[in-house]
């Protein structure tokens, strides 16, 4: 009496199939799950220079302000508007302590100016629009 650990009756008798099927069916599995596998570990490309800039433009106002704080694309500085009249009232660059403007968002009488992963950012107080030191810095 021979004896193997795989006897091709019980095998048939609880797949159904053959060894060679069985192949067929586990390569196939395998080519699958490698490609899958291989495909969700690829990096997605980097387009966040082809989207546009977040954040661009602020609506701030109280009793005696009305103003609209907008960054000017070419010059990276933020621009202080008379949102009644559209006048521009005020310019905020380098000569006043901001980092060249990338994002703004403002939150109460504070507006936090990003200037990008290296310079990064400015607490401005409203109305005033001085830089206010921040702790850590």
């Amino acid at each position: 009496m021979r004896i193997s650990p795989w006897r091709r009756s019980d095998l048939t008798a609880w797949t159904g199939q053959g060894p060679r099927r069985l192949r067929r069916y586990g390569l196939a599995l395998f080519v699958l799950l490698s490609a899958w596998l291989s495909w969700s570990w690829f990096s997605a490309p980097d387009e966040t220079g082809a989207l546009p800039a977040v954040n661009q433009l602020v609506h701030w106002q109280d009793a005696a302000h009305d103003w609209l704080l907008v960054i000017d694309p070419a010059t990276r500085e933020l621009v202080v508007y008379d949102a009644d009249d559209g006048r521009p009232l005020r310019r905020l660059g380098a000569a006043d302590g901001l980092p060249p403007v990338r994002r703004i968002a403002q939150l109460g009488p504070w507006l936090f100016v990003s200037g990008g992963p290296q310079s990064g950012g400015s607490l401005l107080r409203l109305p005033q629009l001085q830089p206010v030191t921040m702790a850590g810095r």
